[in-house]
């Protein structure tokens, strides 16, 4: 076998595994997902060892491709964030990264390291993020605050629109949509808002 018919054989498991493993949960059986890709279950073996390490590198492989990217900057702090929801939305919100988020939920007792993979993953977003909004404050677009505290607010947003996903809403019937994340965020970080924002006590 060619490394390049040995590197596709294993992309279409992994695909498979991904597919089978999102409807199915890690019930599916081995010989669901050696027939999905097209190849024997020993086959399957020989590249992955087991059920196990193949449900691992799904979806280790998956937890990468769901960070959304947030690397350059397009020279304005807006179309930026709207990048970065765009993003969100297109891959966090989409059905396979919401049947993902469903799966690793659910077998989390029995593959913890998933959710440390997925951690670090989403903090390499993240820091990015904070990067592209300090810029922002430094150019005057954005109120000067911690960066770290205004990317935790916009992905407080996301998350929300996140958890109505999770429990079947769609998209439009969320509290906000990505459009109103993006106008949102931007007000309540925009140069003059603390003056036009008041302070609310915490208590009575």
């Amino acid at each position: 076998m060619s490394e390049e018919t040995r590197i596709d054989t294993r992309a279409r498991i992994l695909q498979a595994a991904l597919d089978t493993f999102s409807e199915k949960g890690y019930a599916a059986s081995v010989d669901d997902i050696a027939r999905r890709a097209g190849v024997v279950k020993q086959t399957l073996y020989h590249h992955f060892g087991s059920k196990e390490g193949l449900f691992r590198e799904a979806f280790t492989g998956m937890c990468s491709m769901l960070v959304v990217d947030a690397a350059s900057s397009a020279g304005s702090v807006r179309l930026d964030i709207q990048h970065f929801v765009e993003a969100f939305e297109s891959r966090v919100l989409s059905e396979e990264g919401l049947a993902f988020h469903r799966v690793m939920m659910a077998e989390l007792q029995r593959f913890p390291e998933l959710a440390h993979t997925l951690h670090e993953s989403w903090q390499v977003a993240q820091n990015r993020l904070v990067r592209l909004l300090q810029a922002g404050m430094e150019r005057g677009e954005l109120r000067a605050e911690p960066a770290e505290f205004a990317a935790e607010v916009l992905i407080s947003l996301l998350t929300g629109v996140h958890r109505g996903r999770l429990m079947g809403k769609p998209l439009h019937e969320s509290q906000l949509s990505p459009a109103q994340i993006v106008d949102v965020f931007m007000r309540a970080f925009a140069p003059d808002a603390k003056a036009a924002l008041p302070d609310f006590p915490l208590h009575p």
